[in-house]
């Protein structure tokens, strides 16, 4: 139960650049297609996260990735988490 917690505390500081993202991508589909597309939004959610993980663990918060080795987690691990989660929100938004 902690490594699902900590994976989430992880995941957090994704979340919400990436569905405002994700959400804008869904209007600009609007604009293509007469309606509002989630599945677009998923496949920009899906292709945006490794990039997001990249620009915000990598690059500004380098330091971060002891404070979830000491919660139990290494790289490849969240970033396999990442991955995985990003996947499963970009199949659900594309079969609504």
């Amino acid at each position: 139960m902690s490594i699902i917690l900590s994976i989430w505390t992880f995941y957090k500081k994704l979340i919400l650049p990436l569905a405002s993202i994700a959400i804008l991508t869904g209007i600009l589909g609007l604009s293509a297609t007469g309606s509002f597309s989630f599945k677009w939004s998923g496949l920009a959610y899906f292709l945006l996260t490794p990039l997001f993980h990249y620009f915000i663990y990598e690059v500004r918060n380098k330091n971060e990735y002891y404070f979830y080795f000491n919660l139990g987690l290494n790289k490849p691990v969240l970033w396999a988490s990442t991955i995985s989660i990003s996947l499963f929100i970009a199949l659900i938004l594309s079969l609504i």
